[in-house]
């Protein structure tokens, strides 16, 4: 069962036009993932979403499960846990007729408008990938700390340590990185140990999951 190692998190992906309602989709990937107690009772109230004062969405009848979401592009993602999570999606976005150069002064002004200086440096190495990948991640750890984004991205620094692996460590908790394919970074946030991610896709065409 994914759900017994407090530090594994795992991310379902789905087309955002597949028809399917937030509450539908957390159902099917609860459900897929073992979940749940559906025995008896009324199993639609089991998934019932409710938010905390800062807008943070978690299932009021499914204590110790914890759950972020997240959309960009043609892409919706959710993230089931043990633990506090949160999870960002990113498309890589290039405004029609901008050259790669175009694009990549266009995200570092971004960068050292709404950054911490030091990830504007650390994005001005390779804008166009590093932008996305740290904007995912800023993403996930305000909604992993329920404060949402109100407040500014520039009082906290992400800049992953070392090489740019999937895992890194900053301001006391553990991220994940991934880059999907067709252009999108996705980052994971949970807790104050490395964990584990596993990453499910969501297949049209066959109706069902595969990793």
């Amino acid at each position: 069962m994914e759900g017994d190692d407090a530090l594994t998190v795992t991310v379902f992906v789905f087309g955002a036009g597949d028809g399917r309602s937030r509450e539908e989709r957390l159902m099917e990937a609860a459900r897929f993932a073992g979940y749940g107690s559906p025995q008896g009772g009324n199993e639609d109230e089991l998934w019932l979403i409710a938010r905390k004062e800062r807008g943070k969405p978690y299932f009021p009848n499914q204590p110790g499960l914890h759950f972020s979401i997240s959309h960009s592009g043609e892409l919706w993602a959710c993230a089931l846990s043990r633990c506090p999570v949160g999870v960002d999606i990113q498309k890589h976005t290039k405004k029609r007729g901008e050259s790669d150069r175009q694009t990549g002064a266009r995200l570092l002004r971004l960068a050292e408008r709404f950054f911490h200086p030091k990830e504007a440096d650390w994005v001005r190495g390779d804008p166009q990938k590093r932008f996305f990948r740290l904007w995912a991640a800023k993403e996930s750890y305000v909604k992993y700390t329920g404060e949402g984004i109100g407040g500014s991205f520039g009082t906290f620094c992400l800049v992953p340590g070392g090489k740019e692996g999937h895992n890194w460590k900053a301001e006391n908790v553990w991220f994940y990185g991934e880059e999907l394919p067709d252009g999108y970074s996705l980052c994971v946030c949970c807790g104050e140990k490395e964990m584990l991610v596993k990453i499910i896709y969501y297949d049209k065409k066959t109706d069902n999951f595969k990793r």
